[in-house]
């Protein structure tokens, strides 16, 4: 039955990656591409130009005095030609203004947030993928699988479409389910997400299958916990889903 289930499903969009982590469980992302992403790199454009202006226009007011901060204001457009890119996908989780507006984000390859170094390398970069006349970023971008430009390819980063969805209702499960749950547990956003998959297709799944499924993911958990895998791993998974939407509720404001 779980070979049929396998071969049935349709095949993902080229436009798809799917991620496996070192814990065998699969992330799919939307890969976006070049118009998208040349949209946000307007918007982007347009935020730095219209500091520019106001910074100009500033200059402008003080008159004769302002001679002395010409040079500081080319010192500050020079950082933040360069710098605004990669200090907003540092601290902002991969986004800049633009991407935020058009729902986009740079991560890793390996579907984690991007560092510092990875940041900084690929909006560096940036000069050689847009160089004049053959734009070599967007010829890059037509030949990779992940659409990279040769920024994306030097920090090993992609750039996805983030996709707003609403998770799955918890099922009811027996009060005493989460007992081998460590006090103060909490689950990352991978193992969040992965229990979220589990639960939105178990109403599909035969009860061979769910125990299947959920004796996978639930022995990795007990081993890791160093915990006897209990009677039913189905309520112990849709315990611990039940536990993790509950946490992450509490922690909005």
């Amino acid at each position: 039955m779980g070979d049929s289930e396998a071969t049935d499903s349709p095949p993902p969009l080229d436009t798809v990656l799917t991620v496996v982590s070192p814990e065998n469980i699969a992330f799919q992302f939307r890969l976006a591409g070049p118009a998208l992403r040349a949209v946000a790199f307007l918007l982007d454009g347009l935020l730095i130009g219209s500091l520019f202006i106001a910074g100009s226009i500033v200059i402008a007011l003080f008159g004769v005095a302002a001679e002395a901060f010409s040079g500081l204001l080319l010192v500050a457009a020079f950082f933040v030609w360069w710098g605004y890119g990669a200090a907003c996908e540092v601290f902002a989780n991969g986004r800049t203004a633009g991407k935020a507006a058009l729902g986009l984000r740079v991560v890793s390859q390996t579907g984690l947030s991007i560092n510092a170094a990875q940041a900084i390398l690929r909006n560096l970069l940036r000069a050689a993928d847009l160089a004049p006349p053959f734009f070599p970023g967007v010829a890059t971008m037509a030949f990779t699988s992940r659409l990279q430009r040769l920024g994306d390819l030097a920090a090993g980063t992609i750039v996805v479409l983030e996709r707003t969805r609403r998770l799955p209702k918890a099922p009811r499960v027996e009060a005493d389910a989460t007992d081998v749950v460590p006090a103060g547990f909490r689950a990352d956003a991978r193992v969040v997400e992965a229990l979220a998959a589990y639960v939105g297709r178990r109403p599909q799944l035969s009860p061979a299958r769910r125990r299947e499924l959920a004796t996978i993911g639930a022995a990795r958990l007990c081993a890791a916990w160093r915990r006897p895998l209990p009677r039913d791993p189905d309520a112990l998974v849709c315990g611990l889903y039940e536990m993790a939407i509950a946490s992450d509720a509490e922690g909005k404001p």
